[in-house]
């Protein structure tokens, strides 16, 4: 069972920032800074320009919402 009370994307934001520095920038929250126990696999290491490659990882924050 899986609950979230609240979710908020960002569409058109934070996006480009993330994939560089895979920190999510939602200030003032921290990032974590021990080992990930979550790896991110891709079929190639190298692409260029509009050709397909294949990832398998997610991208997860969460927050700590104290009970009302």
């Amino acid at each position: 069972m899986c609950w979230a009370r609240r979710v908020t994307a960002f569409p058109d934001g934070q996006v480009e920032e993330s994939c560089q520095s895979m920190a999510p920038n939602h200030t003032p929250l921290e990032s974590q800074i021990s080992s990930s126990p979550y790896k991110v696999s891709v079929n190639s290491t190298t692409f260029t320009p509009g050709q397909t490659i294949t990832c398998e990882g997610r991208v997860l924050c969460s927050e700590w919402v104290p009970s009302e």
